[in-house]
Formats: structure tokens, sequence, C-alpha cells
């Protein structure tokens, strides 16, 4: 992935992120889990680089990242936040697909697993943090 593609992917992280800051201030649960969510994506699609298909999927991303191998030196992800990053999927589909209501419980851990991602992928790139305190 050139730098360019890199910086581009990762403002989106950043956006997803502080969307779903804004959106969990304002009670709207559901979309602040998805925007986690889609901040957690993209931050895998940052670390990886671009996919070895066309796309990557959402089931197979976190099976390529939680092994780890794109940090130097590689060591894989804690399971704690797999679980979380599972958790996270899990919880989105409920919220888009499933029309479950989500509660600030579920926002304030989507939150937290996008942090920890971000953080993360951003100390393995040395990626700018939009004056974002991660």
């Amino acid at each position: 992935m050139d730098p360019q593609r890199q910086q581009s992917l990762w403002a989106i992280a950043l956006e997803n992120y502080r969307a779903a800051l804004l959106t969990a201030q304002q009670g709207w649960h559901n979309v602040s889990v998805a925007c986690s969510y889609y901040a957690v994506f993209t931050a895998m699609w940052v670390a990886l680089g671009d996919p070895p298909g066309r796309r990557w999927e959402h089931g197979g991303i976190v099976e390529r990242f939680a092994p780890g191998q794109w940090r130097t030196p590689s060591a894989p992800i804690e399971r704690e936040l797999t679980r979380g990053i599972r958790r996270l999927y899990a919880d989105r589909l409920a919220a888009n697909y499933r029309a479950v209501q989500l509660l600030s419980l579920e926002s304030t851990a989507s939150l937290t697993t996008a942090r920890h991602v971000l953080r993360l992928v951003s100390g393995a790139y040395s990626l700018p943090q939009g004056g974002m305190i991660l």
C-alpha cells in the first residue's frame, strides 16, 4: 500500500472513531457501535495493507490481523483484544441487521476496543492521531 493511500485510510479510521464518540454522547448507541466497528476495520486494513483478493471480508480481516505478523517484531494481538473485536462485529450485526437496540454498555465497550486497535496501529506505523488522545 502506498503512503498516500495509507494516510487516506487512516484519516477515515480516525473520522469513524470521532463519529463513534459523538454519537455515543448523543445516546445513539447503535450508530456509535457501527462507527467504532468501521474505525477498527479500517485500522486493520491500514495495518495489513491491501487485501490479497479484491477486498477484505469482515470475518477474514480479523483472522489475518490477530496473529500480528504485520507488527515488528511479529507478535500476536492480545486474546482479550481479539475477543473485543469479534464482540464489536457481533454487536454491529445485531444493531444493523437484527434491529437490536444497543445500550451505553455496548457503545462504551466498542469505543474501548476501537481506541486500543487505533493505538496499536498508530504506534506500529507512527501514524498521526489527528489531535486525538487515543
